[in-house]
């Protein structure tokens, strides 16, 4: 399993899928190019788990590779969806590898701070520990003040009241609202890249002409942040 975890990298960074790798790497590098403080950015890889049903997979997957004693940082990044309790889901799957057997993972207290063994582990749960939502949750905050926003609350709206008897799906209105933010910017000639963003996924929109990386340095992120540079310090 030595591909798992590519040559000279010392820290992992497990996260659900496509939008959550484009997210983090172009995150991780924001902090590298905007801080003073040195970030082990060259360190780092990003690897999906591709889907919260296969984190004991990969998790399990990572024990059994030779050179899991290179690594020294291991973080893992979890949407809590419609599950307030997203944070011990994770422990439940660490728990469940390591009763298979040695080596042992050592399992995270609370959110974001790291454990003390020589693999250091630490979790994110996304938007925070007692919330639901995902990614998308996080971003449409930190987008709250675009003033395209206003006509997204009136499609959303209009929806619904068209549909009065709809059930809202769980945890599918803020990946809506962020698509349909998305869409709004396509639209128009000035504000997308017309080769570089095609569709309404946030792992698109960081192409945008309108995307500014200073917004990671909204309080939507901060939590996201701090997880970051705990991942990537000396």
């Amino acid at each position: 399993m030595d591909e798992l975890i590519p040559d000279g990298k010392t820290r992992l960074l497990l996260v659900e899928g496509d939008d959550d790798q484009v997210f983090f790497d172009r995150f991780v590098n924001h902090l590298a190019d905007s801080t003073d403080a040195q970030l082990q950015v060259e360190d780092l890889a990003v690897i999906q788990y591709e889907g919260r049903d296969k984190l004991t997979q990969r998790l399990r997957d990572l024990k059994r590779a030779d050179n899991l004693e290179h690594i020294t940082h291991l973080g893992i990044v979890r949407d809590s969806d419609f599950n307030t309790d997203a944070l011990r889901s994770v422990q439940d799957r660490i728990k469940t590898v390591n009763r298979e057997g040695p080596p042992n993972i050592d399992i995270p207290d609370r959110p974001i701070v790291q454990t003390f063994g020589d693999l250091k582990v630490s979790v994110l749960i996304v938007p925070s520990v007692g919330r639901e939502g995902s990614l998308e949750t996080i971003l449409l905050e930190a987008l709250a003040e675009d003033s395209m926003m206003r006509c997204v609350d009136k499609y959303i709206d209009c929806v619904k009241e068209t549909h009065p008897t709809s059930e809202v799906a769980r945890n599918r209105e803020d990946k809506s609202r962020l698509s349909v933010l998305l869409a709004g910017k396509l639209i128009m000639r000035d504000l997308a890249r017309s080769k570089d963003a095609t569709r309404e996924l946030p792992r698109y929109m960081y192409s945008m002409k309108w995307w500014d990386d200073d917004t990671f340095d909204r309080p939507a992120f901060e939590d996201a942040k701090a997880f970051l540079r705990q991942l990537l310090a000396d």
